[in-house]
């Protein structure tokens, strides 16, 4: 299956030439075999008629002549020679001989007894040049003699076979080149489709597609602007509803806080104290993160590795552990103030959490991997998927004491699916948490 065609518009041209291919070949097929049979015909007839003529010929002659006569008749491809007996030629006659041998009888308007008939390697098996006696016939005259005919057949039609072949190659060619074009501007929509549908998969803007080509994929173009609109739509509600709701909380909060002043300062005024701080820090990172979602930052090939090694610059200017060696350039179309937002997301944890962080970037034909290791604790197996949803943060040393409202990961995972790749966790075996950050290029420039 490895030959068999990926593309639609392929596999529409291999089906097509595949059923040019089969349909010529069942045709040629038929062809060599009315071909044969016609032949047969027309040796038989030619012979009858010759043999007979032979014959009316001889009834003329005295038969002290007739050996010189028939040596006069006889030519190149069909010789005569007089004889007492048939012959051991026509011994055990096959079914073929015999049936040639009534035609034959039929032909010349005698009795079948007097007719007996040999079938050659020529005629019954395709003429050809080493045919040799195609075709054995013997007569037996009025006085008693045998009239024995010895027919050499050559194969007229011998071209026949390459012509057909030569004409299969050019219609194949002809109709290959015709195929390809037709079928590629017929799949052009779907093409167009599919480009469109990995963009909107990675959360661009897509304008609503053209609707053209067949109906059926008029019909897919259509389904597909409509659930684009329908999925915006529904986003949009989803993040202008959170960010009422953290908005709206703000002020309840301010409230709570104004009526603690009021209050005498003790363990519980503390308590609620923090847990309204912890609310607003959650409040605050809810907006920032649908902000975030909604903000359309077009897609531009960008130096992947000039943009980690910036980042890592300020982190290094601000005093942090942060390590990076660029290698090469590697080009990538992405966004690049998301990618640098989750990447400084991943950096602040793995600080926080394991003092440092050492950042590799490795590029292959097909994808970039950025990889984020720390010297932190890590995380168990079962928590590496729940880490990655809002809000969660563990109970270990990535708990609540450390400030952080356990968005980071959710925006970071939501940037890296935006363009169509993974973000896994990992830990690593000297100890500390690996990020793998998996950036798919298509779209490259």
């Amino acid at each position: 299956m490895r030959l068999w065609p990926r593309s639609l518009a392929g596999r529409i041209a291999a089906l097509t030439l595949l059923a040019l291919m089969i349909s010529q070949l069942v045709s040629f097929v038929l062809f060599m075999h009315e071909r044969d049979r016609f032949l047969e015909r027309v040796i038989l007839a030619n012979m009858a008629d010759n043999v007979a003529a032979a014959m009316r010929t001889l009834d003329f002659v005295p038969a002290d002549e007739r050996a010189q006569a028939v040596a006069a008749l006889s030519t190149h491809d069909l010789r005569y020679r007089l004889a007492s007996t048939p012959g051991r030629t026509f011994v055990g006659a096959s079914d073929t001989a015999k049936r040639f041998a009534r035609d034959m009888a039929r032909s010349m308007e005698i009795d079948v007894a007097r007719v007996r008939v040999a079938v050659g390697p020529g005629l019954a098996r395709r003429p050809n040049r080493r045919a040799g006696d195609a075709l054995r016939m013997a007569v037996r005259l009025d006085d008693g003699q045998w009239l024995r005919a010895r027919q050499r057949v050559f194969d007229p039609t011998r071209h026949w076979a390459r012509s057909s072949l030569l004409t299969l190659a050019v219609s194949g060619l002809l109709m290959a080149v015709i195929v390809v074009v037709t079928s590629r501007r017929i799949t052009a929509p779907l093409r167009d489709l599919a480009r469109a549908a990995e963009r909107f998969g990675r959360g661009e803007t897509v304008e609503p597609l053209p609707e053209y080509g067949a109906e059926d994929i008029r019909r897919s173009v259509a389904a597909f602007n409509l659930m684009r609109e329908r999925l915006a739509r529904f986003v949009a509600d989803r993040t202008r509803m959170v960010a009422a709701i953290a908005h709206d909380l703000r002020t309840p909060i301010t409230a709570l806080r104004l009526r603690l002043e009021f209050l005498p300062d003790d363990d519980n005024t503390r308590a609620m104290a923090a847990t309204l701080d912890d609310m607003a820090r959650m409040s605050e990172a809810s907006l920032t993160f649908m902000r975030e979602e909604a903000a359309t930052e077009p897609s531009r090939n960008v130096d992947l590795s000039a943009l980690v090694d910036a980042l890592c610059e300020d982190y290094r200017a601000a005093g942090a552990t942060v390590a990076f060696e660029p290698d090469t350039r590697v080009a990538l179309v992405c966004r690049p103030a998301a990618i640098r937002r989750a990447l400084r997301n991943l950096i602040d944890n793995a600080l926080t959490y394991g003092q440092r962080a050492q950042l590799t970037l490795s590029d292959t034909p097909e994808a970039v991997t950025i990889c984020i290791a720390d010297d932190g604790p890590g995380i168990a197996e079962t928590d590496r998927q729940r880490v990655f949803d809002p809000f969660v943060r563990l109970e270990s040393s990535r708990s609540r004491d450390t400030g952080g409202t356990g968005l980071g990961l959710s925006i970071a995972r939501s940037v890296v699916q935006g363009h169509g790749g993974e973000i896994t966790l990992a830990n690593r075996a000297e100890g500390g948490l690996s990020v793998q950050i998996r950036l798919p290029r298509t779209g490259t420039i």
